[in-house]
């Protein structure tokens, strides 16, 4: 009897065991669940804009890695910080760039701004490659792309067309990867650098 007992009690709290376990997994899940709809209904229901300053804001340290191409036979690496803040108004993303890489010191800075006209990005980048033409500003439209934010654009370095896509993912609240594809036409681009950013200073409220 008294084994008959101990088998009934064991099974009692194996059965009330797994079940709780069962349950505490079920409501773990079903908390992570909600936490991750919630995110994205609220990323859902920011402006593209918005999305793009809470996604970048803050100053970030990075590595960037150079691959062979005809520009750069043998690649390379560098080193950089990246300053991106909300513009005026909040209606554009304002990026300064200072780096030191393959081609020496190098800075940039940029503004992207959200038309609604055509539902897309455009962008004007100057940088200390091209002092002697000013800025540059995107002949092409970018956006977001699930929950990647790719800007393309086309421009002419030395009488040839140069198509460029640019591409910021992996976003997380510490990190990001930029990573920018290089070709002579939108079908032939291969990737020329990629811009790995940690977070140095969380942007002001």
């Amino acid at each position: 009897m008294k084994v008959i007992v101990t088998l009934l009690v064991g099974m009692f709290v194996s059965h009330h065991f797994d079940s709780g376990a069962c349950q505490k997994g079920q409501a773990d899940q079903s908390a992570k669940a909600s936490v991750q709809q919630l995110a994205d209904q609220n990323t859902k229901s920011q402006t593209p804009i918005e999305r793009l300053i809470n996604a970048l804001s803050g100053e970030w340290s990075a590595e960037e890695i150079y691959y062979p191409s005809d520009l750069l036979r043998a690649g390379g690496t560098g080193r950089s910080r990246e300053n991106y803040r909300a513009g005026p108004a909040r209606m554009s993303v304002i990026q300064e760039y200072h780096g030191d890489g393959v081609a020496g010191k190098a800075w940039g800075t940029g503004i992207i701004w959200w038309e609604a006209q055509v539902h897309g990005f455009h962008f004007v980048w100057c940088d200390s490659y091209a002092l002697d033409r000013g800025c540059r500003v995107s002949a092409q439209i970018g956006n977001w792309e699930g929950d990647d934010f790719v800007q393309s654009d086309v421009h002419e370095v030395s009488g040839k067309q140069v198509f460029e896509r640019e591409v910021w993912s992996n976003f997380t609240p510490n990190s990001f990867v930029q990573t920018l594809y290089v070709g002579g036409s939108p079908a032939k681009l291969k990737r020329f650098m990629t811009i790995s950013a940690k977070r140095l200073l969380k942007p002001k409220e």
